[in-house]
């Protein structure tokens, strides 16, 4: 923080900085969705067949990170048990 005995006199005051010309705020959304419009129609999509091969592949995948996970939780969960029991 500056004391008041820093300030120089003999610098310009800082003056405020005009606003900003440029399109206005619904101008500019409707240029947004213009563009992801645009953007969009880029898109290589998948066909339903491909959709829904890739759909099955991630289902299984998930399946089975899930039996797998779940069996070392119970492997865990019982040795925990055996090792607190005693």
């Amino acid at each position: 923080m500056a004391r008041l005995t820093d300030v120089k006199a003999d610098r310009p005051v800082a003056r405020a900085i005009p606003a900003r010309q440029g399109p206005s705020l619904i101008e500019r959304v409707r240029r947004y969705f213009r563009e992801v419009y645009a953007e969009l129609r880029k898109v290589d999509w998948p066909s339903r067949q491909e959709l829904t091969a890739m759909t099955i592949v991630v289902i299984v995948v998930l399946m089975a990170m899930a039996i797998y996970l779940g069996l070392w939780d119970l492997l865990f969960g019982w040795l925990f048990q055996q090792v607190l029991a005693r």
